[in-house]
């Protein structure tokens, strides 16, 4: 089991990939880790984890020292799948941004905690935003614009660059000098001082189906990510729990509210009462999950449809078509081969 900082903490593996992206700095970033608290065992540690406050200060120091204003948004457009490990790669192995950004929203807490990654849909608009929860953690400008540059880029490499944006938000205030870069990187219009840190972009775009990286790793980087966080010392959302009960095994069984109740030790009541007080209802978790494994067995591999069906839980065929429709819109088979065709 991995050894936690005290508080807020983001993966060494981050700050791993601003160390060797600012190699030709060396001497000032070793500097900065001294200054911070941070070691060389804290940064050689792949599975470690550092402060999220000493390294959200180490990035606004950096920038300093180096002149560099915009050192986190020049960073993130250098970054490969290997800046987030292995939730990097799982969002590249996604056969859509839908897919990615759920999956990256629910497994986040692998990567740095007191920190959410949400997707709203209005109308037409898809609306990911990015934030530190915690309120006392600031300044914080670089690490705002790295994370939505870098999240950025990764929709630009899945999707191989067949996606646009509408409009980026920054909670932090424009900057002084020259910002002619955020519409070079972002080809947006790019606003300040708003409430969060916001991509928005069409809904078409955020469903539209890719290719993706290596299809056969998706399910290993997913379990793999899941099992980390289980065995992680960190407290999971009663929400988090409830997913990680929604095995192929028991969608097929059900998934009923009185089953994954049974497994937590509490009532149905308490179940949905807790739910709710997360902002979140048993339905659509269940809903999620499946549509999120529908997409993968009919990519992965040749299961008839009337098995799958099966596997999650429908009674019959019709029903998971039905299911299909809502979710893709388009039946199971169609769904499948516009899957498989390569774009």
């Amino acid at each position: 089991m991995r050894n936690r900082e005290p508080g807020p903490t983001i993966a060494s593996l981050v700050l791993q990939s601003l160390y060797s992206d600012l190699g030709a700095y060396r001497d000032v970033f070793d500097r900065g880790l001294a200054r911070f608290g941070i070691t060389v065992g804290n940064l050689q540690d792949i599975h470690g984890q550092v402060s999220l406050r000493s390294f959200v200060r180490l990035f606004e120091w950096l920038a300093v020292e180096l002149r560099d204003p915009w050192l986190g948004l020049r960073l993130s457009q250098r970054a490969g799948p290997h800046a987030l490990g292995a939730l990097g790669y799982l969002f590249l192995c996604s056969r859509s941004l839908e897919t990615a950004f759920q999956l990256a929203s629910r497994y986040l807490r692998a990567n740095q905690t007191a920190s959410t990654l949400q997707i709203a849909i209005a109308g037409r608009l898809v609306r990911i935003r990015y934030e530190i929860d915690d309120d006392t953690i600031a300044p914080r400008r670089q690490d705002s614009e790295y994370s939505t540059g870098i999240t950025w880029r990764y929709m630009q490499l899945l999707t191989r660059n067949q996606c646009h944006l509408t409009q980026v938000n920054f909670d932090h205030e424009r900057p002084r000098g020259q910002t002619s870069i955020y519409g070079r990187i972002f080809d947006a219009p790019v606003i300040f001082g708003q409430g969060s840190n916001e991509l928005v972009l069409p809904v078409e775009d955020y469903r539209r189906c890719h290719e993706g990286l290596d299809p056969h790793l998706f399910p290993i980087l997913e379990d793999h990510i899941a099992n980390t966080l289980a065995q992680s010392e960190l407290p999971r959302t009663f929400a988090e729990s409830v997913d990680a009960l929604m095995t192929e095994d028991v969608l097929g069984r059900g998934a009923s509210a009185a089953l994954i109740a049974g497994k937590l030790k509490v009532s149905t009541v308490t179940l949905h009462r807790r739910l709710r007080s997360e902002g979140s209802r048993f339905k659509d978790r269940v809903e999620s999950r499946k549509k999120l494994v529908a997409e993968r067995l009919l990519y992965h591999g040749n299961l008839p449809i009337a098995t799958i069906s099966r596997r999650l839980g429908f009674s019959e065929s019709a029903t998971f078509t039905r299911a299909c429709r809502r979710w893709f819109g388009m039946t199971p088979r169609d769904l499948r081969s516009s899957l498989q065709r390569t774009p």
